[in-house]
């Protein structure tokens, strides 16, 4: 073995190619075995991929949960928006409670009425997450949400909230 083998691998036996023998009844071990932590390692480290696109889907459905039925009967528990209460005007997120609310309950036109790019957001979120998730398991099935579409995303939402502020028609109508 030279010594270019052993420095781009840290397991010089594999680098070289060579497996361990075991001289009582001939088997090879190639590393692998479920003693070495081949078999259980591999269980652990695939769960230990998925647990955090797990934690945030989790995370995703307890305020989908929350907002779909707690909402409706108990609005007082949800803060109102600081932008509207202390400036008088709406902000980009206003109506986004009760959008996200109708998307739950499964009205995505009202949702639309309410505040138009929560369920836009909703969707890239979902796209970002399989995404995510895809590349956590080791497989690429979807690409991941481009930048610039995020920041095309950031930028139309400020000006909605902008123009939604305005006392001219159409922009009237985009008020929560």
């Amino acid at each position: 073995m030279t010594s270019s083998e052993g420095a781009t691998c840290p397991d010089r036996r594999v680098a070289a190619g060579a497996e361990d023998h075991d001289s009582s009844d001939g088997v090879v071990d190639g590393g692998g075995s479920a003693a070495a932590g081949g078999l259980d390692g591999g269980v652990a480290e695939a769960a230990s991929k998925v647990t955090e696109p797990l934690l945030v889907a989790g995370l995703a459905a307890t305020s989908a949960t929350l907002v779909g039925v707690v909402y409706p009967r108990y609005p007082e528990l949800f803060p109102t928006c600081p932008s509207r209460v202390l400036f008088g005007v709406y902000c980009p997120l206003c109506g986004g409670t009760r959008s996200a609310n109708a998307l739950a309950m499964g009205r995505p036109r009202d949702a639309f009425d309410r505040n138009a790019f929560v369920p836009v957001l909703v969707v890239l979120a979902a796209w970002s997450w399989l995404a995510w998730t895809g590349r956590s398991i080791g497989r690429r099935w979807l690409a991941a949400v481009p930048r610039w579409l995020w920041w095309t995303f950031g930028g139309l939402w400020l000006v909605y909230g902008v123009l939604r502020n305005l006392p001219v028609e159409p922009f009237t109508s985009w008020a929560p």
